[in-house]
């Protein structure tokens, strides 16, 4: 028997094209705040209440839509961001597919009012479950206003795995902050439940930004960056390594003014933070990498965050370097007393309330600004000069912060070592501010340093076995040894063939100690067989060996010990960390200690 093949209705066309444009609530703010960015508008407002799944309200003064196309947009596929294939090697737009009015309007009730400046009225369309029920002429302003109502009601396989009004409510944030950091040079308004959640200023500077979408001390633990080479660009913000989070969330990343999901980009960042951060922890970040549309693939997914790049080496060099640089040259040391990240909660939602831009934006120049040099802001660097004459951030107290690449040139010139406590902590005064050395970690890294350099210049120092171990392997295993005999031999491993599946280990690395047994060769094999990482294996054996080597907590140092370790932190560079990512130094200030004790308000 034949089944019969049916051509799907239009209607039926758009419930399935909204189950992957339309996932929920955030998925609506996306489209429509996005559709209001790329219609011009200068002002967006965003309303929501039950977390979304009731209400949503988008309001901007773009250019708003003809008379005549009002039906159309709602139409499948059309759109007015494109005109034919040939388009979607140079999208400059936020949205291009023409899907989703289309699919949201499938699955809700859905009101637009919209104008042109050259219409006398404007035209207000109501649309339920795909069905044009309203079409009138009324009075508004230039713009367009999209209300979303009971969304997924005539879908109730989709509305019964909605999340709670909370969750909902937090996915809502994290897209409406992200869009209100990539375009900083519109004025967004946020409300929840009637309550106004944040609104930024729209001047196009992006500290100010942060601070309306976040809050003061996180921007005053964010380092500016701005790098450019050829046809790539990458500026704005990255976090102190000892600013930190749990999860990923605060890793904000935009390619040509869109926010993405970039794997490459996420590990480039994670990379270039390595050893710097605690582990499990992740950096902050709020990125913008500007390249030629032509080079990258934005159409892979209708969500429209994934993204490929045509030259991914170049890319990750590139950003690799950047950031590597901005931290060796930023990183500030870390206080005794560090504050603690704030504005986003547990889910990644905003948890600030009002509009709290107004208390922090200060009309007069940023003399206290936490870098003293530079800001990148749009792309461009902002000078003091620049800053007097107008609004900006208020984002340190009434000292500067101790940059360690300034702090390690001077280290060697009057500095004073007080003593040790705990023995465990070496006291140095140095200026008006005195620190505390791990002397543990600090040892650490630079055993580890030392490790490093030798592997680099190939002067690994070997240790001949007595009694040289023969290992029998399966096949793969050997075969996965084989090809990886360059690394071992790197290393210090001086490895032969000896017979079918079998080899012969006659030297091993001094910094590897005596081996007690080779089952760890075993373990490199096992743990590289996926991705071929022995370099990374190599690397936390080193790690675990600086850790054995160095001196320990507890290690009680006469002076000449510690004026000997202290010196030698003249030769890292930073951030100061030992190789688990943990701080080296903490300091505190004259002026902290002071304030603690009530000498100074």
């Amino acid at each position: 028997m034949n089944r019969k093949i049916e051509i799907l209705n239009d209607l039926t066309i758009n419930k399935i094209a909204a189950g992957e444009v339309i996932e929920a609530p955030h998925s609506v703010v996306k489209e429509l705040v996005e559709n209001s960015i790329d219609a011009g508008a200068s002002m967006v407002t965003l309303e929501i209440k039950e977390g979304g799944k009731k209400y949503i309200r988008v309001t901007d003064n773009g250019i708003g839509i003809g008379e005549e196309y009002v039906e159309r947009a709602f139409m499948r596929h059309s759109t007015s961001k494109i005109t034919d294939i040939g388009d979607l090697s140079n999208i400059d737009s936020l949205g291009f597919r023409g899907e989703a009015l289309a699919s949201i309007a499938a699955v809700s009730r859905i009101k637009m009012i919209t104008r042109t400046k050259n219409q006398d009225y404007g035209i207000l369309l109501e649309v339920m479950g795909g069905v044009i029920k309203t079409r009138e002429k009324t009075g508004c302003p230039t713009g367009t206003t999209v209300i979303v109502e009971n969304l997924f009601f005539n879908t109730p396989a989709r509305l019964k795995f909605m999340k709670s009004n909370s969750a909902e409510t937090a996915e809502v944030s994290k897209i409406i902050a992200r869009l209100s950091l990539s375009n900083p040079g519109i004025s967004f308004g946020y409300i929840n439940n009637n309550n106004a959640i944040f609104t930024t200023p729209g001047n196009s500077m992006l500290s100010q930004a942060i601070v309306s979408v976040f809050d003061k001390d996180t921007f005053k633990n964010l380092i500016p960056l701005e790098s450019n080479e050829s046809n790539i660009k990458l500026w704005g913000y990255i976090g102190q390594p000892n600013f930190v989070r749990g999860n990923r969330n605060l890793q904000i990343i935009y390619v040509n003014g869109r926010y993405v999901k970039s794997r490459l980009i996420s590990k480039v960042v994670e990379e270039a933070y390595k050893e710097k951060v605690v582990i499990n922890k992740h950096p902050v970040c709020v990125l913008n990498l500007d390249v030629d549309p032509s080079e990258i693939d934005v159409n892979v997914h209708p969500s429209k965050v994934e993204i490929k790049f045509e030259k991914e080496e170049q890319v990750q060099k590139f950003v690799y370097k950047s950031i590597a640089k901005a931290l060796e040259e930023n990183t500030i040391m870390p206080k005794l007393f560090p504050r603690v990240l704030q504005g986003f909660n547990n889910s990644g939602g905003i948890e600030k309330k009002g509009n709290v831009a107004g208390d922090i934006l200060i009309n007069e120049a940023c003399d206290n600004y936490v870098q003293k040099s530079n800001v990148a802001e749009k792309g461009q660097f902002v000078d003091k000069q620049d800053r007097d004459n107008e609004n900006w951030v208020q984002v340190s107290d009434t000292y500067e912060d101790t940059v360690q690449s300034s702090f390690l040139d001077t280290l060697l010139d009057q500095y004073k070592i007080i003593g040790q406590i705990f023995d465990t902590y070496i006291i140095l005064e140095k200026g008006q501010s005195f620190y505390l050395i791990d002397q543990h970690a600090a040892h650490e890294r630079l055993i580890y340093n030392k490790f490093l350099e030798e592997i680099k210049n190939e002067k690994v120092i070997s240790q001949r076995l007595v009694q040289p171990k023969i290992l029998e392997l399966s096949n793969e295993d050997y075969i996965l040894l084989s090809e990886n005999m360059g690394s071992f031999i790197k290393m210090g491993f001086h490895i032969e063939e000896f017979g079918m599946n079998s080899v012969i280990i006659r030297e091993t690395p001094m910094i590897l100690g005596k081996p007690r047994d080779f089952s760890f060769i075993y373990e490199i094999l096992d743990e590289t067989r996926d991705d071929s990482n022995v370099a990374g294996y190599f690397e936390d054996a080193i790690i675990k060996k600086a850790c054995r080597k160095a001196i320990k907590a507890n290690d009680k140092l006469d002076y000449c010990e510690m004026k000997q370790l202290v010196e030698e932190l003249h030769t890292l560079t930073p951030p100061l960390t030992c190789p688990h990512g943990r701080p080296i130094i903490l300091v505190m200030r004259q002026y902290d200690i002071e304030k603690h004790f009530k000498r100074i308000q």
